[in-house]
């Protein structure tokens, strides 16, 4: 059989691509692919040629056109690509759609094409990282194995791994589900819903359809994994294939013993190297894809207990003087600080909120945040936020501090913000970032916010008098 590349350029020999969009990711994996296929392409981008240029080396697009976008980026063109951060409204993308011509996402266009793995999808506002990684190493265990999508490896650019390979585990955005005109997966999930991308999305409801199409084209044969105990999913029916519900009330989780069982095969939670019950339900939909994949459940029960979680997601980096040092950087949604902070003694809690502002409603915190020993918002957003939790800058001799109220102030530069987080913490207790927004307004991703976070609190801890 030939390869997939070969297959591609058999299947659109004759298109010219125009790829709309390209930042770090999704663009260059699709130049590169495109070479590899031997198709033409051009590439259209909002940003100034200058910034593109060291992102185009080595590539040999027929036109690069950088700056404002225009219909005019379609001459010649049959097909587009589309980078998933970039909406449908611009120029091109809608002159392509009144034209008939195919617009497609990555994972739509390729994924389809591969005629070996098994596909697995994982989506939701929370948890797709963790839940795919441990999905990737219980599949590696029984067959070549790629993980790969949102999590930073372009499907595109693990094309010819993919075709070789037995299972493909997928991160999938909303943003990645928008508009598909074939995807589909052996087995999906989506692991919750929460608001989230509000600069996206003018409701709930609107995001929650972009996620559903996860399961838009599936087969009879395909299942969908629901996340029972998630009230916005109850009603989630596909039309075609499977839905199987998983929860923390049902099999094969045993909640009176706080255990995972699998066939007879028993794994107590509390064995678990990752803790903090946020994680249960990415545990419980990585053992139950498992079951449907029909994996023997020792190696599946080992490699969940054994299974460290993620960088910055709920990691613990240091207990300098007795303060746990908690980087939960990943934590860009309310719903994810809610349960990081669930997962800590919060009356011995200080928090850090803020960066990029996404305009999510953080009134819901409010309760929690009042329970806290202190909370630092910093930041882009850290104002309103600050605001919405209806906490207002105090000092130690301010009465509330007396009555043993949260203490809470805003510092806009982060590491600032982490020094003075540093200085309230009580000991013991428990210093947690989890930001509730993205880093970009300081910091190039969530990784490096994490690590600045571990080193300035590392740092400041050590040499912190106690109390």
């Amino acid at each position: 059989m030939a390869d997939i590349f070969s297959r591609v350029h058999q299947a659109h020999a004759g298109d010219t691509f125009l790829i709309v969009g390209f930042g770090q990711w999704t663009g260059p994996a699709a130049a590169r692919f495109l070479e590899r296929c031997g198709l033409p392409y051009a590439i259209s981008d909002c940003a100034a040629m200058d910034e593109l240029a060291p992102r185009l080396a080595g590539l040999s697009p027929l036109h690069v056109y950088g700056g404002p976008q225009t219909a005019d980026h379609l001459d010649g063109i049959t097909a587009v690509l589309l980078s998933p951060g970039v909406p449908r409204t611009i120029a091109p993308v809608r002159a392509a759609v009144l034209a008939g011509l195919p617009v497609w996402g990555d994972l739509d266009f390729l994924l389809p094409m591969l005629d070996r793995p098994k596909l697995i999808g994982v989506s939701g506002t929370d948890g797709k990282t963790t839940t795919v990684t441990l999905l990737g190493e219980i599949c590696s265990r029984f067959g070549e194995t790629v993980v790969c999508g949102n999590n930073g490896l372009p499907v595109m650019d693990s094309a010819g791994a993919l075709d070789a390979a037995d299972f493909a585990v997928v991160e999938v955005s909303s943003f990645m589900l928008e508009h598909t005109r074939r995807l589909r997966f052996d087995a999906s999930v989506i692991l919750n819903i929460a608001q989230d991308h509000v600069d996206r999305y003018e409701s709930l409801e609107s995001y929650l359809q972009a996620k559903l199409n996860i399961f838009a084209h599936a087969r009879e044969t395909d299942v969908f994994l629901r996340n029972a105990d998630d009230p916005a999913l109850l009603s989630v029916v596909p039309s075609s294939g499977r839905v199987r519900d998983f929860g923390l009330n049902l099999d094969p989780f045993d909640p009176g013993h706080n255990a995972f069982v699998l066939r007879g095969q028993r794994l107590p939670f509390a064995s678990c190297r990752l803790q903090g019950r946020q994680f249960l339900p990415d545990l419980l939909a990585a053992l139950v894809i498992s079951d449907e994949l029909g994996f023997d459940p020792g190696p599946v029960l080992e490699t969940i207990r054994e299974f460290p979680g993620v960088p910055h997601r709920f990691r613990t980096v240091g207990e300098p003087g007795g303060v746990r040092i908690i980087d939960d950087s990943k934590a860009t949604s309310v719903q994810a600080v809610a349960a990081a902070l669930d997962s800590c003694p919060i009356r011995r809690t200080v928090l850090l909120l803020g960066g990029r502002e996404k305009h999510l409603d953080f009134h819901p915190l409010a309760g929690r945040a009042a329970l806290c020993a202190g909370v630092v918002c910093y930041g882009e957003a850290g104002e309103r936020i600050q605001r919405e939790l209806g906490l207002r800058d105090m000092t130690p001799s301010d009465e509330d501090m007396i009555q043993g109220r949260a203490q809470a102030i805003y510092v806009s530069d982060f590491r600032e913000a982490v020094r003075r987080a540093c200085a309230m913490v009580p000991r013991p207790g428990c210093l947690l970032l989890s930001p509730g927004c993205t880093s970009w307004d300081q910091f190039q991703n969530y990784e490096v916010r994490g690590r600045v976070f571990a080193e300035e609190a590392i740092r400041a801890l050590a040499v912190e008098p106690q109390p």
